[in-house]
């Protein structure tokens, strides 16, 4: 290994660590010590990766006020970013909130972080024009049963126990901050890019069941079937004829496999 590159892993090394090492090699003048001249670098650092946080996590931010700083300074010191490219650090936030004494007792933090990764996942996806009604103009009507629907790849549904979803639309919009509510009753949230606009929407239980049959591979027969343990027979192929229609209209439809 060249000594060039031994010292560039050496500050690397050192730019991650909770405090700044010292690094024999290098050298102060009289503007500033080797110690001081470290230390802007270290603190510059984590600078730098909590500003690119806070552009990846803006509902988070709204929803944490003051305490946003904190928060992002604890997943810096326990998290060091590993990758390249800097707009990846932030995909273990949530699960860190999640599990960290001093934040998993507010679990809307953790739900605002999954919102904000899953809309910016989402928004990075590689683009895939979905599919429209038109692709199913004249498919016969004995292959319906056996058909499988495939969401956009980067769809995700989420569960919340808060509305978390009130404060990443304040953040987008740009209006006041909302009231933090607890639900009497867990929800899901659906995040997808149809186009350019990442979109995210609440979906109501018997939705939720069909895009998890969905999700997990069933075809249509299948969904019709499971609708009409919820709905009734005579109710379940319009409820999900509703839903197909929505699915389409809604650009989350990407592929569709049929015989």
């Amino acid at each position: 290994m060249s000594d060039l590159r031994g010292l560039q892993l050496q500050l690397a090394d050192a730019l991650r660590a909770s405090a700044a090492p010292r690094i024999a090699s290098l050298r102060g003048d009289g503007v500033a010590d080797e110690a001081s001249r470290l230390a802007v670098y270290h603190h510059g650092y984590r600078l730098r990766l909590r500003e690119a946080l806070a552009v990846e996590f803006p509902g988070l931010s709204l929803l944490a006020g003051r305490r946003f700083a904190e928060l992002l300074d604890g997943y810096v010191a326990a998290h060091p970013s590993t990758h390249f490219n800097i707009r990846w650090h932030g995909a273990g936030l949530a699960a860190f909130l999640a599990a960290t004494p001093s934040w998993r007792d507010r679990p809307e933090l953790a739900e605002a972080a999954g919102l904000d990764w899953a809309i910016s996942i989402a928004f990075d996806a590689a683009d895939q024009a979905p599919i429209d009604a038109d692709a199913l103009a004249h498919m016969a009507p004995d292959a319906w049963a056996a058909m499988r629907l495939h969401l956009l790849p980067h769809a995700r549904l989420l569960r919340v126990t808060c509305n978390v979803d009130a404060f990443r639309r304040a953040a987008d919009r740009g209006t006041p901050r909302p009231t933090l509510r607890r639900l009497a009753q867990a929800r899901h949230l659906l995040v997808w890019r149809p186009a350019l606009d990442v979109r995210y929407r609440t979906v109501a239980a018997d939705e939720l069941a069909a895009l998890q049959g969905v999700l997990d591979g069933a075809c249509f027969g299948t969904l019709c079937e499971r609708a009409a343990e919820r709905h009734g027979a005579a109710a379940a192929l319009p409820r999900m004829a509703a839903l197909l229609g929505r699915w389409l209209d809604d650009g989350l439809i990407g592929r569709i496999d049929a015989p």
